[in-house]
């Protein structure tokens, strides 16, 4: 799943100080892409649940989408690159320019052009009908066909609202 050109909005009242927060080390440059961070679950039917973590600014845009057999998105499970017994993948998703459909400027976990080390993991370390939080970390490609292009992201963090 790529993310392009998502426009979320997150309204904070004075008397809410939370600060909803996406943020990690992509290829060792500190981004905060915490303009706006949201979470949505779905139940998708057939036993098939999807969380989806997005966190923005006005010129980038990161994700996360995790995919699932149960509704089990809870404080302490951990997600790998492969979801649904290999069906699917887990995976993290990161766009620059934000709105770009260049394959330059979409990144992801995942790489169809070639064998490549692919890795992701994502931890949820609290989660409530009204907030998710967790980490992550894992190597995106660039999504192009001429030559492999990745970078690691590492202390990847979210807390994002429902």
């Amino acid at each position: 799943m790529i993310l392009t050109g998502s426009i979320f909005s997150c309204t904070k009242s004075s008397n809410n100080p939370t600060t909803y927060y996406f943020k990690g080390n992509f290829n060792g440059t500190a981004k905060n892409l915490s303009t706006s961070v949201l979470a949505a679950k779905s139940n998708l039917g057939t036993g098939v649940y999807n969380l989806t973590i997005v966190g923005t600014t006005i010129s980038e845009e990161a994700g996360i989408t995790l995919w699932s057999n149960q509704d089990n998105f809870t404080a302490g499970t951990t997600y790998n690159l492969s979801a649904l017994n290999g069906t699917t993948f887990n995976s993290l998703s990161y766009v620059s320019p934000l709105g770009s459909s260049s394959p330059t400027s979409i990144w992801n976990s995942t790489y169809n052009y070639g064998v490549v080390a692919q890795s992701f993991t994502c931890t949820i370390t609290e989660s409530t009908s009204t907030y998710i939080k967790g980490t992550f970390n894992g190597v995106i490609y660039m999504n192009t066909d001429s030559a492999v292009v990745s970078q690691s992201v590492t202390v990847g963090q979210f807390y994002a609202k429902y």
